[in-house]
């Protein structure tokens, strides 16, 4: 008799031959899954673990948590996916806002098992972006032709700069920038590639879409109600920031980072959802009032977002924090910019939005031919 220790539970169940109706079963109960849980209160918190000892599964909870001391208390919730569909069903019926806790459990567990993958290559016609930019519409178009080419799932255009600092633009004079872009676009009718507008401006947002724009990205975290309008026509990205590209920088202090993003996300949620937004995607804002730490706090626990059933955008690509942690100039963090999106790929990161599109091209296989272990 020989044991190993198992590194791929669904690959080796395949090489097994099992019934594959039954595959999917058995999966289930190959991978445990944690959430913390903060400020529950006590009688939810007894109510929970005795409901998750009965399906094999378990809460963990402070040591004084048996003598109810607390009217709160923070725990960490472990089981395997059916462990958890099962305690949903069973919180579903209880008090103590217990159906809330049920819910956010259940959108996760929707959204956990999203394999969906798209880059979205970035094309900035600006004479100020921290990046390389295009300053005319010629040599714009060229790089949406090549992006095409290249196989670009999604091409986000933008003429505002939204880098640390930037000053904000009018709507008038984006799409003046945008003008020759739009024209080509609407003329391309490529339908191989969505493309999207990177603005805070709804006006500019507006234009780009009727000259087949099918996504709007909006930089400015739905601050303005103007926006609101147009959001049941496309796609929306919904990225968390403070304040403006001016004053983000200094607006880098959370009491709690991820109990604020969690809020902005639901409160814009419902607010979109009530204008009937077509598809709705977050981005947790890497860079964007965040410093160096919180921005790799939300890479490495990026799946926590995926309760809200919306998948994931990630855009790190060549950004200041990663010149901080390699000491590397702007035009050198090629591989940090691959290497941190692999990272946000690995914790749940459905949508990469990128500057150097051919390298992440090659990270792409290089993911996917690990998966396929």
């Amino acid at each position: 008799m020989y044991i190993k220790m198992v590194e791929n539970l669904h690959r080796e169940l395949v090489e097994l031959g099992p019934d594959l109706s039954g595959l999917h079963i058995m999966d289930d109960k190959t991978e445990i899954l944690g959430f913390k849980i903060e400020k529950l209160k006590t009688p939810a918190m007894h109510i929970i673990k005795q409901n998750a000892l009965s399906l094999g599964a378990e809460l963990a909870t402070p040591k004084d948590a048996i003598t109810s001391a607390k009217t709160h208390y923070d725990c960490l919730l472990l089981g395997t996916p059916k462990q958890l569909k099962l305690l949903i069903k069973a919180l579903n019926r209880q008090p103590f806002g217990l159906k809330r806790v049920a819910d956010t459990l259940k959108e996760f567990l929707k959204s956990y098992k999203s394999e969906g993958i798209r880059l979205m290559s970035i094309v900035n016609i600006t004479s100020d972006s921290f990046y390389v930019s295009h300053c005319d519409s010629k040599s714009a178009i060229e790089a949406i032709h090549k992006d095409i080419e290249l196989g670009a799932d999604i091409i986000d255009i933008g003429a505002a700069s939204s880098r640390p600092n930037a000053k904000i633009i009018d709507a008038e004079t984006e799409c003046a920038r945008l003008k020759d872009i739009f024209k080509a676009i609407k003329a391309l009718k490529n339908e191989a590639v969505t493309f999207s507008i990177d603005t805070y401006n709804a006006a500019t947002a507006k234009e780009a879409l009727k000259h087949g724009f099918e996504m709007v990205n909006d930089v400015s975290g739905l601050v303005r109600d103007d926006m609101l309008p147009l959001v049941k026509d496309c796609d929306y990205i919904l990225m968390h920031t403070r304040g403006t590209p001016e004053t983000m920088t200094s607006l880098t202090n959370y009491e709690n980072l991820f109990l604020e993003l969690d809020l902005f996300f639901a409160t814009k949620l419902e607010l979109l959802e009530r204008h009937r937004c077509k598809n709705i995607i977050l981005d947790v804002g890497i860079g964007f009032a965040k410093d160096t730490e919180e921005n790799l706090e939300l890479l490495k626990n990026l799946r926590h977002f995926k309760h809200f059933g919306k998948e994931l955008l990630i855009g790190a690509s060549f950004k200041r924090f990663l010149g901080e942690i390699t000491e590397s100039k702007l035009e050198d963090r090629g591989l940090a910019s691959a290497l941190t999106h692999f990272y946000a790929l690995q914790n749940g990161a459905n949508i990469l939005r990128v500057h150097d599109l051919k390298a992440h091209i090659e990270m792409l296989k290089l993911y996917k031919a690990f998966k396929e272990l």
